[in-house]
């Protein structure tokens, strides 16, 4: 990934050296790029910097960087081996080649010479899968009918050192778009630890919206549109499909409308907690305070999203790439997000996501660390959150490129632990929560719990005003599910209470 200004920051094209007048839009994905194997064939040129208005890049970016180290105002594919032509003067290229990789910024001079040469190399300041952690992107949207479509998306996975692309058919109402060659095994394409699996984002409605991973064919029902638990059970019914909630990260695309009562379902695999370099850990944590079990992932949303890869899941796996193995291991939570820095974290030797029974004042050892590069991003902290709160921050005044929590903590209580760390760049990772339950109690915040569910009944209960009188099957579907909901919330007040009352 590639991009080459001059001493003006103009952005000038391989391979006649032609000035960028405008980066390119989402209608150039709607329609499909086409891989060309020519050496001086580049990628879209996608927007990196600036306001955007969604047809460059996504509004909720506002000022931030779409990448928090990559500085430059583009960023484009490239053979890796290209000629540029470039009147003389001054210029400067920068080379990425994804978040393990140190990126390269190189200033040159052209001359009256007829040719000049620069060889560039990319090293690694870390090496994710040799820890066996691989690195996905839930959320792409791109036609795969063609070869050169998936051509295309594979050779900018390996461009990005992306190696799992899950591309998203997108629904609504009216029809699809990005459409899929096809769902399931036999139409997954690779080309060597890179991957493309196609999914689905629907429903897309005013409720929220839903990602089907892995899934085996498109679940799509317009009768039924709203009632999201049934689209739920249609993709769990195709076997290693997840379902997941977008936009978690910004509160976006009508969250706190249908999240409240869905979440009850007990069918979300995972949520979007990483995108357009946001995480949302306010609603994370309230959602977490109330016993929910909710896997960290990370998506683009590319158009919308800058790039491939901006934002990565990674999921432990092991020695291989495995796709099965990655879906199964970031259903049962073995995953961070990250858009710069790198986090390891264990209880008792466990794994983000794990489940772990103890008793009553049983000590468990915490172990947790975040990694990166001057390059990528210097940790300003590193911090260990519980239900009971922060339970350890460790401040970075040195500029150090590591740090480490290594405490035995006494449990006293069921509970979930997660870590998380920010960057001086706004570089951010989190993990998804390791759950101790003591004495097989839930791992919900009987103290915190009780306001937040009254959060959750009023935004309902806004739902339920727009919705009455229910006259029309639409109306009494979606009422019916609001009190399966207020039910749900009733019994967990009430769990909780007694809970309380038993101390």
């Amino acid at each position: 990934m590639v991009c080459i200004t001059g001493s003006d920051n103009e952005v000038r094209l391989p391979p006649t050296g032609e000035r960028l007048v405008n980066p390119s839009s989402t209608t150039d994905f709607y329609s499909g790029v086409e891989y060309d194997s020519d050496p001086n064939w580049i990628g879209p040129v996608r927007k990196m910097q600036g306001l955007g208005d969604n047809n460059d890049r996504s509004h909720v970016y506002e000022l931030l960087h779409s990448i928090p180290y990559w500085d430059e105002p583009v960023m484009y594919q490239t053979s890796g081996d290209f000629s540029i032509e470039l009147p003389v003067g001054d210029w400067r290229i920068a080379v990425d080649r994804g978040l393990e990789y140190i990126p390269v910024v190189r200033e040159f001079k052209v001359g009256h010479e007829k040719s000049l040469a620069l060889e560039l190399e990319l090293k690694r300041w870390i090496n994710l899968p040799a820890k066996g952690w691989w690195s996905g992107d839930v959320h792409v949207h791109h036609p795969t009918l063609k070869k050169s479509h998936r051509e295309f998306l594979l050779s900018y996975a390996r461009a990005s050192d992306l190696h799992l692309v899950n591309t998203l058919e997108m629904g609504h109402h009216e029809g699809t778009d990005f459409k899929q060659e096809g769902f399931g095994e036999k139409f997954r394409k690779n080309d060597d630890d890179y991957w493309l699996v196609s999914g689905q984002e629907e429903p897309r409605g005013t409720f929220g919206h839903i990602i089907g991973l892995n899934t085996t064919s498109l679940a799509r029902d317009l009768d039924t549109y709203d009632f999201y638990d049934l689209a739920f059970k249609r993709i769990h019914k195709q076997r290693g499909s997840l379902v997941g909630f977008a936009h978690f990260s910004w509160n976006g695309c009508n969250l706190p409308r249908g999240f409240p009562w869905y979440v009850t379902t007990g069918e979300l695999d995972f949520i979007e907690l990483l995108q357009f370099s946001k995480i949302n850990t306010l609603d994370y944590y309230d959602y977490l305070n109330l016993g929910f079990k909710l896997t960290a992932a990370a998506g683009s949303d590319i158009p919308w999203g800058s790039t491939i890869g901006e934002v990565r899941t990674y999921v432990h796996t092991g020695p291989k790439m495995d796709t099965d193995a990655w879906f199964e291991n970031l259903r049962k939570g073995h995953s961070f997000v990250s858009n710069g820095p790198v986090l390891e974290f264990t209880v008792d030797g466990q794994l983000p996501g794990s489940e772990i029974a103890r008793k009553a004042g049983d000590k468990v050892r915490i172990r947790a660390k975040v990694l990166s590069h001057p390059a990528i991003g210097i940790p300003t902290a590193l911090t260990l959150v519980s239900n009971e709160g922060v339970i350890q921050e460790i401040a970075n005044p040195n500029k150090k490129t590591s740090l480490v929590i290594d405490l035995e903590r006494t449990i006293g209580q069921s509970q979930w632990l997660v870590l998380s760390t920010v960057c001086d760049n706004n570089a951010l990772a989190h993990t998804t929560p390791i759950y101790i339950k003591v004495d097989d109690r839930p791992t919900w915040c009987p103290d915190r719990g009780p306001a937040i569910v009254a959060k959750q009944m009023e935004s309902i209960s806004k739902i339920a005003r727009e919705f009455t009188p229910a006259i029309d099957d639409r109306s009494q579907g979606v009422q019916l599910r609001l009190s399966r909901a207020r039910k749900y919330y009733q019994k967990l007040l009430d769990d909780m209470a007694a809970y309380s009352a038993s101390k």
